[in-house]
Parts: C-alpha cells; sequence; structure tokens
C-alpha cells in the first residue's frame, strides 16, 4: 500500500537529527551544558513521536478501508542492500498469495524479516484495499505497526532524556534554594523497604523469563523477560517517590530504564 505518511514521518524525523543537535549546541553555548542537551533531545524526541501519531493515525484509517483475507507463504526472496560504506546485507522478505474479492489471485512482498518462523505454505492474514486489491499488506506486527512503534522508540527515548536534562537544568538553577532534607520515619523506612525487595524480586525475574519462559519463539521469551524487567525498574520508581522522595536524578533513571525495557519487550513480543 502506498504510505505516504510514513515517507513524511522519516524525513521530519531525519532533519530532526541535524537540527536538534545544531540547535542544542547553540542553547548550550549561550545557557548551560543540560539546557542545550535537553533542548536538542527535545527536538528529536518530539519529531519521532511526531512521525509515530501521524504514521499511526494513517496507519488506523487505512484498515477501515481493507479487507481481510487468508494468504499463503509462496516463498522467500533474498534482498541485498549496500550502505554508504559499501558493506552488502541480505535478508529473506517474505512473498504471500491472496486471492481478493473479485476471484483474482495476486502476491505480495512482506518486510524482510517477517514470517521467517514459517514455511511454504503455512497461512499467512493479508489485508488488502477494497478500492484496489493489488494494494496490499501482510497483516502482522512488523508490517503494519513495526514503522510506528520504531518511531515511537526513537522518539520516546530521546524525549526521556530531554526531560532529564530538562529537568536537572531547572534543578541546577535553584541551588541558591536548597530544599529541606526530611528524614524517613521507621513506618516509610519499613514500607520502602518491603517494596525495595519486591521489586528486586521483579525485576530478577525478568532476566529469569528471558531463557524459562515457555514458548519456543526466542522473540517471546525475550519480549516476557524485558516486559518484566521494566515493571521492576518501574516499580522502583514508585517505591522510590514515595515521600519523602529520592532525589530527580535517581528515579529519572529508574523511569527510563523502566519505560525502555517495556518498550523493547512490547515490539519483541508481537514480532514473536
Amino acid at each position: 500500500m502506498d504510505d505516504e505518511a510514513a515517507t513524511h514521518a522519516l524525513l521530519v524525523f531525519g532533519l530532526s537529527l541535524l537540527v536538534g543537535p545544531a540547535v542544542g549546541a547553540l542553547v548550550g553555548r549561550f545557557k548551560t551544558f543540560f539546557w542545550g542537551a535537553g533542548i536538542g533531545a527535545l527536538l528529536i524526541g518530539c519529531a519521532g513521536l511526531y512521525g509515530a501519531v501521524t504514521v499511526g493515525w494513517q496507519r488506523y484509517q487505512s484498515i477501515a478501508g481493507t479487507a481481510r483475507t487468508q494468504g499463503s507463504l509462496v516463498e522467500f526472496v533474498e534482498e541485498r542492500s549496500k550502505d554508504s560504506k559499501g558493506y552488502v546485507t541480505t535478508t529473506r522478505a517474505p512473498l504471500v498469495e491472496y486471492t481478493a474479492s473479485d476471484g483474482q489471485k495476486r502476491r505480495v512482498k512482506g518486510l524482510g524479516g517477517s514470517l521467517s518462523d514459517k514455511e511454504w505454505g503455512d497461512a499467512v492474514e493479508v489485508r488488502y484495499s477494497t478500492a484496489d486489491p493489488a494494494q496490499a499488506l501482510v497483516a502482522d506486527f512488523q508490517n503494519m505497526w513495526g514503522i510506528v512503534w520504531g518511531l515511537g522508540l526513537f522518539g520516546g527515548f530521546p524525549t526521556m532524556f530531554g526531560l532529564f536534562f530538562t529537568g536537572m537544568a531547572l534543578k541546577e538553577g535553584r541551588r541558591g534554594r536548597p530544599a529541606p532534607v526530611r528524614e524517613p520515619t521507621p513506618a516509610q523506612k519499613k514500607w520502602r523497604t518491603r517494596g525495595t525487595v519486591l521489586a528486586n524480586v521483579v525485576f530478577l525475574a525478568g532476566f529469569a523469563l528471558v531463557f524459562l519462559y515457555p514458548d519456543d519463539s526466542a522473540m517471546k521469551q525475550f519480549g516476557a523477560g524485558f516486559l518484566t524487567i521494566g515493571a521492576g525498574a518501574l516499580l522502583h520508581f514508585v517505591v522510590q517517590s514515595f515521600p519523602p522522595a529520592m532525589d530527580f536524578e535517581a528515579r529519572a533513571i529508574f523511569a527510563i530504564v523502566g519505560l525502555g525495557f517495556m518498550a523493547f519487550g512490547y515490539g519483541a513480543w508481537m514480532m514473536g
């Protein structure tokens, strides 16, 4: 299917990789390093999130004009691509045959690496345009939502780092007015200790699931493990936010790590 929204989103994100560092360096020169790093990262992150939202909305709307049918895997086609340094990468793209409502058989090629766990003749779901049955795509996560997930990751991480550095810059500007340090009460210490132990158990259980999750798919195993690790890190963030809260910098690291593992885990689970 024609995907102008994806091309536009990738163009905007690519430009942000040039504009973000340049603006960040300029801001950092006239203000502070934290302000420069924060603004530069936020520009890149917002461009990525803009792309994820626009492409996601376009995909959501385009699905309404499609029909679903069951196709079958015909073969894998080798595709070679060369980067700017001359390195050649070979991927195997699936070729799927489907029959539209007009009774005509057609073929659609999926993304490289998609359906790698399937064999010739296996059933594969396809979505084709009701207005033009020749326009179709393989209806798995990678082909339909992979670019949305990717732009979300590349937008989400810079945004989190941008918010982190911006928070550091704001805190640096308030250093002349230090906040009084509050010692935790015995009850607060007890509950924080219990919460920390629980968060550590969940965090370590995630590493075990990477190897022990009962599924033949390695992507499912990684997905389950990474989601659990992310949940453990976010639980640490919640526990350390109880009053008296830990410093912003330490809590922000827990949040970034947790959200990162959750995002990667979700994508791995869906692709599995």
